[in-house]
């Protein structure tokens, strides 16, 4: 049966599913900035999926995008392509943990342990690279109009939304249950499903010294 470390990777690995679920769908990858915000009091707020916007007076109107995958900004397709990639092989991860917590034969729990954790780094990894290009291209887009501005340019600048944070968060969690799933199998010998061997020990005779007959 599973051990104290194999629940606690379990659990990891549904923490950091739910915090990535989170970022995936939710509309704060970017948010335009404060100093913007207070010129127009107007705050613009853009996920994976839709772009909203919140006025003065509490109204808030929220568009999606026209397209799915082809004809958007690279960094939104990567975003996408990542996440979702991210999301399906974080729930196989899973899967393959939560089988291995139930089964007794060791060198099979070893295997699945070794498969959901190399699934789960996979998975921590994706995440974690949709996010940092997505917060990339804020960072250039955001250097880039700050220095127009000087010359005189206009333009909406845009900075971090939570969203990225918690997919950062989810990432590493997903990175470190997976570390620790490796580490486990790797632990544990196979030595409980080698049948024990056994040595023949002859018993001392009881029987009196061998005597001679005529």
């Amino acid at each position: 049966m599973a051990s104290g470390l194999h629940i606690a990777v379990c659990i990891l690995y549904v923490i950091a599913f739910i915090l990535e679920v989170v970022t995936v769908f939710l509309p704060y990858w970017k948010r335009n900035d404060l100093e913007d915000t207070l010129n127009d009091s107007i705050v613009r707020h853009e996920g994976l999926w839709i772009r909203c916007q919140t006025f003065a007076t509490g109204n808030w109107d929220c568009d999606d995008f026209n397209r799915f995958f082809l004809g958007l900004p690279t960094e939104l397709q990567a975003a996408r392509g990542f996440s979702l990639s991210s999301l399906f092989i974080s729930f196989i991860g899973i899967c393959l943990a939560v089988a291995a917590t139930v089964l007794s034969v060791k060198s099979l729990q070893n295997k699945l342990t070794i498969a959901s954790g190399g699934a789960s780094m996979l998975a921590g990894l994706l995440i974690i690279a949709a996010v940092s290009w997505y917060a990339n291209d804020i960072r250039i887009q955001h250097e880039y109009l700050t220095r127009l501005r000087l010359t005189g340019g206009s333009g909406t600048r845009y900075t971090f939304g939570y969203a990225l944070f918690l997919g950062w968060v989810g990432g590493a969690l997903q990175v470190v249950g997976s570390i620790m799933a490796l580490c486990i199998s790797c632990g544990n010998s196979d030595e409980e499903d080698i049948p024990p061997t056994y040595r023949y020990h002859p018993t001392k005779s009881t029987l009196a010294p061998s005597q001679e007959y005529v």
